[in-house]
């Protein structure tokens, strides 16, 4: 469990220990305890004293508007909202040292600034007057005993000084809020809410103790933030537990660890079957997908013919077969295909030439009304494109004819034959349909000797 405390620090490993301005995103941890008095003061300390402090990303953080060198302050505080949005709706855990609500003036851009501004509330509720007000005390008295937090309360029951408490008489407090402890006149300093799916828990500010207090104080808030999200603490047994003889559980022990290995086994073998399915169904997206599922399926399947794959990820595909080069371009479309993926085709071989390079061969595959069934989509390439692959030599293939390759290929075609397709599709100019591939149109003709 990955827990970060904003203007408390905490010595522990479990725990990541910044201000709210150098923090990282909220939402990158599972749990955030925080003490909003320490949004004052970092705040005062770079606008009153000058104080330098270096945002996550390595900027320094001033009171001015935000830019690509500087991160500012209202900036820095202002992105604090949507992360603990994020991290309650992921079902996290939100601890907070009670302090009344306080206005931060003098910050640039956020003249509204308090010490709760990045915090949700319950509908109907704010984090300020009249549901939580400002007070004093050091009685502790708990309400839930069942609490996780209760035992971090009365462990540390000589630390609390509370500053803040909830006004129960309040119908919102009586509806959201779950008292966890008292103050000596009854009124709620410790409280659990439900806020977007995930949880926020009140608890009274403590003293800046140091050394040891610290420590233990560190790791009975780790361990009650794990209770609080049904994860096992971690301790271990003491070494003479096993030595503890039990009727029967010698016996099952070794059960489990046959269970245990048979399950391992399984699991190999899953990961391997899930694999090759997964390689195999992807050439499906041949037929229906659209962006980047449709470019990894025409990759897959152009390797399947034997083609290496030549371009860099990132980049517009390239194949090369026999050190013959090819620039591919693809088009999935939920209408008919027009003529972008030749003009696309044609501005890059353009630019081959340009650069002094030799002309590579142009390859476009092209999937019309991909939302049909393939028997239903006649006129699915535009005339134009047709007449320009022709003119300018270009292959041009549609998915389903491309399917049809490579349900050949996996049905066990051989090396001669997978050449022969490769060699088709180099040499072809215009639309080239599945017979004239497959070498059904030409049998008998040689499939040796050079492509130009």
């Amino acid at each position: 469990m990955r827990i970060l405390s904003i203007s408390f620090p905490l010595p522990n490993v479990a725990i990541d220990n910044y201000n709210p301005l150098t923090a990282p995103n909220y939402n990158d941890y599972d749990a955030l305890i925080i003490d909003p008095a320490g949004i004052d003061r970092v705040v005062r300390e770079v606008i009153d004293e000058g104080k330098e402090f270096e945002a996550f990303d390595g900027r320094p953080v001033l009171n001015v508007p935000g830019s690509a060198t500087v991160a500012g302050i209202a900036e820095q505080l202002r992105r604090r909202l949507e992360e603990t949005r994020r991290l309650l709706e992921a079902g996290g855990l939100v601890v907070v040292f009670g302090r009344p609500d306080a206005f931060q003036h003098g910050v640039v851009g956020f003249e509204g600034c308090d010490r709760y501004h990045w915090l949700p509330a319950p509908g109907g509720m704010s984090w300020s007057t009249p549901w939580l007000r400002a007070g004093e005390g050091k009685t502790v008295r708990i309400a839930d005993e069942h609490h996780p937090m209760s035992a971090v309360l009365r462990e540390f029951r000589s630390e609390v000084g509370w500053r803040a408490w909830f006004d129960e008489r309040q119908a919102e407090f009586r509806r959201h809020g779950r008292p966890i402890a008292l103050g000596g006149s009854g009124v709620p300093i410790a409280a659990e809410f439900e806020v977007l799916g995930g949880r926020v828990v009140f608890i009274p500010a403590m003293s800046e103790s140091y050394g040891t207090p610290r420590t233990n104080l560190a790791q009975a808030l780790v361990d009650a933030c794990r209770q609080m999200a049904g994860v096992d603490t971690g301790t271990e047994a003491p070494y003479w537990v096993r030595s503890v003889a039990v009727p029967g559980l010698e016996q099952v022990e070794a059960e489990l660890e046959e269970a245990a290995a048979a399950e391992a086994a399984a699991r190999e073998r899953l990961a391997a079957v899930q694999e090759r399915h997964d390689a195999l169904a992807r050439h499906r997206g041949l037929l229906w997908k659209d962006g980047p599922g449709f470019g990894d399926a025409a990759r897959a399947a152009l390797q399947a013919l034997g083609f290496a794959v030549v371009s860099r990820p990132g980049e517009p595909l390239a194949v090369q077969s026999e050190d013959v080069l090819a620039f591919v371009e693809l088009e999935s479309a939920s209408g008919q295909v027009v003529e972008w993926p030749y003009i696309r085709l044609q501005r890059r071989i353009e630019a081959e030439l340009l650069a002094g390079r030799p002309a590579p061969r142009g390859l476009i595959i092209a999937n019309g009304y991909r939302d049909r069934e393939p028997e239903q989509r006649s006129g699915e390439l535009s005339d134009p494109l047709i007449r320009a692959c022709e003119n300018y030599r270009y292959a041009l293939v549609t998915a389903r004819t491309l399917f049809e390759l490579v349900r050949r290929a996996l049905g066990g075609a051989d090396d001669a034959a997978l050449l022969g397709m490769r060699r088709r599709l180099l040499n072809g100019a215009g639309l080239l349909e599945a017979p004239k591939l497959l070498g059904l149109e030409d049998e008998g003709a040689p499939e040796t000797g050079p492509i130009f």
